[in-house]
């Protein structure tokens, strides 16, 4: 099974990610009948070529996507350029509008990645007073010092 395919199995097995510590993404592939040493070198693959990303925090997991996200470099951008980003909808579109572009347009992968931050506790609608109306808040300093 390439880590395509493997990725899309594990996305579908688990869409709302799969909650847990690092060591969660091996024992899931161990579970699924890898040997353990096959399992750590297929849990290794799969974030080095941005298909499973590890949320650390309060509330831990790992999400898959459907195809390779740079997810270091689309956190940083959320957390430096999305406060200057204005866009036109609903809190929810302004954010969908923003990560679709930096995904090249890839506005599924767009969805997944904004439902993955929300289940990690690392996006948070509030009131925001220089644009006098709602937003989303993207929160995750010890994310990105981890990813760092």
């Amino acid at each position: 099974m390439d880590l395509k395919d493997l990725a899309q199995a594990l996305r579908q097995g688990h869409p709302e990610g799969l909650p847990g510590e690092r060591d969660a993404l091996v024992t899931l592939l161990v579970q699924r009948g890898y040997p353990h040493p096959e399992a750590v070198r297929l849990a290794q693959a799969l974030e080095a070529q941005g298909y499973a990303h590890f949320l650390p925090g309060a509330k831990s997991r790992w999400f898959f996507t459907e195809r390779p996200v740079d997810l270091q470099a689309l956190m940083r951008a959320l957390d430096q350029e999305y406060r200057e980003f204005v866009g036109e909808g609903d809190e929810e579109e302004e954010a969908l509008t923003f990560l679709t572009g930096r995904l090249e347009g890839d506005r599924a992968v767009a969805k997944e990645v904004l439902e993955a931050l929300r289940l990690a506790g690392y996006v948070e609608a509030a009131y925001s007073p220089e644009l006098e109306r709602n937003r989303l808040f993207f929160r995750f300093p010890e994310t990105l010092g981890l990813l760092g």
